[in-house]
């Protein structure tokens, strides 16, 4: 099976190429990827694919029924947004969309994906039971994959697992790297309005000045990871923002701050919020200020399953060989919504790192850098890789 899947994969490489230069010269942000969608659909359609456009705005599913027999669904994930930045790259296939750039590979993860399509419409008779196509819109802080799960995603057939790949700056090219349990951070922003007393710089002993107030609250919030939580569990505050006054010499009545909270636990990620608020009670208390917080919810940590991942080290093995995969020491303290289609941890989920890093090439740049770029040779990897995995978990 393995040597039909990269057989194929290598057959579609030249496609895949020009699917992934094609999105990365236009890209579309979160929400807005309307003719992204319609390209996917598009080519789904070639396939032969049961398509459902139109899934959270813009998103796209595409259905693979098997005819090997009945069985489980597997749902395969690609978000589909840009980012807006400028690119700075000189290559052919620069984006001609002004502020807007494929800077995190998401026009990799969907190239990969029509790719995975083309491969398993070939070996349906292989298939025992479905595969999902999930097409995502608005990962980049926008939150696409919760409405897609609202809006029926992994119903109809029912998905009982879904897997996806990342592109990974600093991961050599032609390797994967894996990690069991906690993959990725929750990210929550918060906000801090604090209130003083207006009035001359003249004049300070006349004032609550809130600069002086919002500088001990940034100095106190230090004390949440270091002296409030335990050692062993990692967890960011980190403000972001702090805006106040307009004149040199007036002491504003209020001051502004935005920020982020990052955690591995849901435990954590609600503690560290109770303790900025607890600080952020005390330190108005002490300067006779007023302090409001206030927290928009982000992205869950993210839970990679083991047990899903064992599927994707044995593909990776046996189409590229054991020395292939990396294992991952940490996770990262980056966030991702795909962790959104576990359902709240219902379903076994698993995301992986494929490399796309190449000194030799001068890919060297990190995600959301305006000189990123991928070095290609990865696709035809992540299509393969994918393709068994899912075919593995359909007949395991």
């Amino acid at each position: 099976m393995k040597d039909e899947v990269w057989k194929i994969a290598k057959e579609i490489e030249k496609e895949v190429i020009e699917y992934r230069r094609h999105f990365h010269m236009y890209p579309e942000l979160g929400f807005e990827e309307v003719k992204t969608s319609e390209f996917v659909i598009e080519k789904l359609k070639e396939l032969g694919i049961e398509v459902t456009p139109n899934v959270a705005k813009v998103g796209v599913i595409g259905l693979i029924k098997g005819t090997g027999g009945e069985g489980k669904t597997i749902g395969i994930r690609a978000d589909m947004d840009a980012l807006p930045m400028q690119e700075e790259n000189d290559v052919p296939y620069k984006s001609k969309h002004d502020g807007k750039m494929h800077a995190c590979g998401h026009d990799a993860h969907t190239a990969i994906l029509l790719g995975v399509a083309k491969i398993l419409v070939k070996m349906k008779d292989k298939i025992k039971g479905n595969v999902k196509l999930i097409f995502q819109p608005a990962e980049e802080g926008l939150g696409g994959a919760k409405p897609m799960v609202q809006e029926g995603a992994l119903k109809n057939p029912d998905v009982s697992a879904v897997i996806a790949l990342h592109m990974a700056d600093d991961v050599a090219i032609g390797h994967i790297e894996v990690k069991d349990g906690s993959f990725t951070a929750s990210a929550d922003k918060i906000m801090f309005e604090i209130e003083g007393k207006g009035g001359h710089a003249a004049s300070p002993h006349e004032t609550i000045d809130p600069i002086v107030v919002g500088s001990h609250l940034v100095t106190a919030f230090q004390t949440v990871s270091s002296r409030n939580t335990d050692p062993v569990n990692p967890v960011i505050l980190t403000i972001g923002t702090f805006n106040a006054g307009t004149v040199y010499n007036v002491i504003p009545r209020t001051a502004h701050m935005t920020g982020t909270i990052r955690a591995l636990k849901q435990e954590v990620r609600d503690a560290t919020f109770e303790s900025a608020k607890r600080i952020a009670e005390g330190v108005a208390k002490a300067f006779g200020a007023k302090i409001t917080p206030g927290i928009k919810r982000g992205y869950a940590p993210g839970y990679n399953s083991p047990e899903l991942n064992i599927l994707i080290k044995e593909a990776t093995s046996a189409l590229f060989g054991e020395d292939k995969v990396l294992l991952a020491e940490n996770p990262t303290m980056g966030a991702e919504d795909f962790y959104e289609f576990s359902e709240n941890n219902r379903l076994p989920v698993a995301m992986f790192w494929l490399g796309i890093r190449n000194e030799d090439k001068g890919i060297i740049h990190p995600g959301h850098n305006p000189k990123y770029d991928i070095d290609e040779d990865a696709l035809p990897l992540g299509c393969a890789i994918l393709s068994l995995t899912a075919l593995k978990y359909l007949t395991s």
